[in-house]
């Protein structure tokens, strides 16, 4: 479910992470596919389906979209996302310090310290024996967030939840390589994230739980196959887009 508080001005969390632009409480379903060292999700919402196929042997992800009947797509080494990473933080950094509030150093900054917080908690999730922990993070105003996870000990699947990205957005470089939506923490946790609930004091607050796990598929090497009939562009030229666009709609505000 993603977040509820959405607007331009509470939308995101403290950790970098964009609100939607859409309505509150909309629903997501994605599915993600692990095969040697190729993963892929397919997020199917309201917004339009998004497809991020990642190989990790030739360090490569490809970003789909398909909504209102347009179909792009742009390509990213990792190399790519980490100077996106930089940009973005850099940018946010700059709207903080119009705004008279502490930034941070793009070129120093580093993911949240996470603690752990194990519980007695359990409950049952697609048929797995679950446990209950608490993410704990400091956010860069010094608030201190938590994130409950429910996990199951029993399996770990390598690259999951980093690479995993279970909100089947814009790929790993746009969620700061943390896993699901920029939690930090989540690869600190023994065994497989069934589920996670993020609440934030601005009002970002989203829900994500798995309904079915097969942990020995038979997976076809063309599920990893970049279809036709996608307008595919590197990342750079897609970043120039977005500026165009960025700066033509400040001139048309």
């Amino acid at each position: 479910i993603f977040p509820q508080n959405i607007n331009r001005s509470a939308g995101g969390d403290d950790e970098g992470n964009a609100g939607f632009g859409g309505p509150g409480g909309m629903e997501s379903k994605s599915t993600v596919y692990f095969k040697g060292d190729l993963i892929k999700t397919h997020n199917e919402s309201d917004f339009g389906n998004t497809m991020v196929i990642v190989d990790k042997r030739n360090r490569r992800t490809t970003t789909l979209r398909e909504a209102m009947g347009r179909k792009t797509g742009f390509y990213s080494t990792e190399e790519d996302e980490e100077a996106m990473r930089k940009s973005m933080e850099a940018r946010r950094d700059s709207i903080r310090q119009t705004r008279g509030q502490s930034v941070s150093n793009a070129a120093n900054a580093t993911t949240p310290e996470a603690e752990i917080v194990a519980t007695s908690e359990t409950k049952k999730i697609a048929g797995y024996n679950c446990k209950k922990a608490i993410i704990k993070t400091k956010s860069r105003q010094g608030e201190i967030n938590e994130t409950i996870v429910w996990y199951t000990p029993d399996f770990k699947i390598p690259g999951y939840p980093e690479a995993g990205n279970t909100g089947g957005g814009f790929g790993r470089g746009m969620r700061g390589q943390r896993g699901g939506f920029g939690i930090a923490g989540l690869d600190k946790i023994d065994g497989f994230i069934m589920g996670y609930d993020v609440s934030r004091s601005n009002g970002f607050k989203m829900h994500m739980e798995v309904t079915k796990v097969e942990l020995d598929p038979v997976i076809d090497d063309k599920v990893f196959e970049v279809p036709k009939g996608y307008d595919i562009k590197p990342l750079s030229e897609m970043q120039q887009q977005f500026r165009r666009g960025r700066i033509n709609e400040d001139n048309n505000n």
